[in-house]
């Protein structure tokens, strides 16, 4: 299915669930998910609330950065990135 596509649908399936219902369910289901950083193979977290609804990944003692990110340079710490199983 094309990309574009899929999210104009999920859109306007949204816009009939409502946003603060399709809230309440993504972070009961998603809030505390758990994986492990490809970077730097520490156990990592989905953190939904803390950053107003953008998903991060942060370690058990909230640590956000990644020291082991490519994304690591002199302007700041990159993110930790989960494992993504492949279909």
């Amino acid at each position: 299915m094309n990309t574009r596509k899929a999210i104009a649908e999920w859109v306007e399936w949204l816009k009939g669930y409502g946003a603060k219902q399709f809230c309440e369910a993504f972070v009961r289901d998603a809030q505390g998910a758990q994986s492990t950083c490809i970077h730097c193979k520490e156990i990592i977290y989905l953190d939904i609330l803390e950053g107003g609804g953008i998903c991060d990944w942060k370690t058990e003692d909230g640590d956000y950065g990644c020291s082991y990110s490519p994304d690591t340079n002199a302007d700041g710490t990159g993110g930790h990135t989960p494992f993504k199983l492949r279909s």
